[in-house]
């Protein structure tokens, strides 16, 4: 694949459609969202299946014959998407011959999700640490520890760790105690001293590879030049930018293992700082996205086709319409109510458009007439389904973005000598945010 010329095909295809990514759901009748559609692709979407969407989204199936004609432009890019994106479906399981088994209460309190994710990272890293000859690792962003346990029992990594919570930090610290203290009773002697070292700091720009390297050592109890690689699972924003330029800037950091999201609350804005783009390639192909579009991008794809194929599933999606509803009669009630905050509701069967309204409007303390709320809902009910249209189409457009903004840290590891790959090593349905970045020094002996 040649990376410059797809993250280029991309994004001239997301400044085509920018528009319609830059669309606040919440604003369609606000802002007629419909009409940002090309000609053809309205009078072709007002009243498709959302069968046929689920169709339409998911990238891994052809379409299926229906008897009206998707737009030409619709199947184009289509096959446009499918052929430069990052594949989205699940590569298989590393090689874990030989390592320890894992008991299960070592899974207690763990979601499914998270489970997944650091039973799958941790194999990545032992990969890397193989590779490199390199078994001392850091944690950014290591929450109650799940991941760092996990490599120093079951790998044999040392594990420095870094939380900028400090309850979370302390969690993970008894977290670990309790385990050793389950190994010991249970008579499962390891043979090797049970190594993670947590310490409370967060990470970013401000604290400098410097000091950075010396807390590292200071963890590792290394007084001179050591080696070691660096695991983010999920960092979130920046702080996966800072991961990226740490690794680029330590030359101790031999391999790097990420898994990225959040893309919203990059810093998009060019400076010094800026999270996105880091590679020279896109920057000087002044490539920049919004935080609309960054944000529809961290969206669940896989979930929501699900939803769109299921009837009862997808009615629930009239709450889209709702909340444009509701943005309609709030502004029109008062415009500093623009993208208030309110509180959260689910659709669920025979909820009317005025009962939610008084539901999600009590921390805003307005009043709005009974008459205007129905006419309103008269209105929902006829077009809802093209609400439901809209966000699909954004979320087809999505991984466009995605490509962008992963290509993008990918060019910038090659430009510092780097082995580099990205993989979808999670399943998509459980971790939707499922491409690890994979990279490894070269020559660094």
């Amino acid at each position: 694949m040649d990376l410059e010329k797809t993250v280029k095909t991309c994004y001239e295809t997301y400044k085509i459609f920018e528009d319609v990514l830059n669309s606040y759901v919440s604003d369609y009748y606000l802002e007629e969202h419909w009409s940002k559609l090309p000609s053809s692709w309205q009078q072709y979407f007002i009243d498709i299946d959302m069968k046929q969407f689920s169709n339409l989204l998911d990238f891994d199936v052809p379409l299926e014959v229906t008897p009206k004609l998707l737009p030409l432009s619709v199947l184009c890019l289509r096959k446009l998407i499918s052929n430069n994106v990052l594949p989205r479906t699940q590569i298989g399981k590393f090689d874990s011959k030989d390592i320890v088994d894992v008991p299960q209460f070592f899974w207690k309190n763990v979601k499914l999700k998270k489970k997944h994710e650091i039973s799958i990272m941790a194999q990545a890293c032992y990969n890397s640490a193989v590779e490199t000859n390199c078994f001392n690792i850091v944690d950014i962003g290591s929450g109650l520890g799940h991941l760092s346990r996990l490599m120093s029992y079951q790998y044999g990594f040392k594990v420095c760790t870094f939380e900028a919570d400090e309850a979370l930090s302390s969690s993970a610290e008894e977290l670990d105690r309790k385990l050793e203290k389950m190994l010991h009773k249970r008579g499962m002697n390891l043979g090797r001293k049970f190594d993670t070292t947590h310490i409370n700091q967060m990470i970013s720009a401000e604290l400098g590879t410097y000091n950075f390297i010396k807390l590292v050592k200071n963890a590792f109890g290394y007084q001179h030049d050591m080696k070691f690689g660096l695991v983010g699972l999920h960092p979130c924003g920046d702080l996966g930018s800072t991961l990226l330029h740490l690794y680029k800037e330590c030359p101790n950091i031999v391999f790097l293992n990420m898994a990225s999201c959040c893309y919203m609350k990059l810093t998009l804005e060019p400076s010094a700082q800026a999270g996105f783009p880091l590679s020279s390639y896109c920057e000087n192909m002044n490539i920049r996205l919004s935080y609309l579009s960054c944000e529809i991008a961290c969206h669940a794809i896989e979930n929501y086709v699900e939803k769109l194929k299921n009837p009862v599933d997808s009615s629930e999606l009239k709450i889209h319409a709702y909340r444009a509803g509701l943005e309609q009669l709030l502004v029109n009630n008062d415009p500093q109510l623009r993208h208030s905050k309110i509180c959260s509701a689910k659709y669920k069967e025979g909820l009317s458009f005025q009962a939610y309204v008084k539901k999600v409007t009590e921390n805003l303390g307005v009043s709005l007439d009974d008459s205007i709320i129905t006419d309103s809902e008269d209105m929902i009910e006829g077009t809802w389904e093209k609400v439901v249209a809209f966000y699909s189409l954004r979320l087809f457009l999505a991984p466009l973005v995605e490509t962008i903004i992963l290509l993008d840290r990918f060019l910038y590891l090659n430009e510092c000598s780097s082995e580099c790959d990205i993989l979808p090593l999670f399943d998509c349905r459980i971790s939707p945010r499922n491409q690890v970045l994979i990279a490894r020094k070269i020559n660094n002996s």
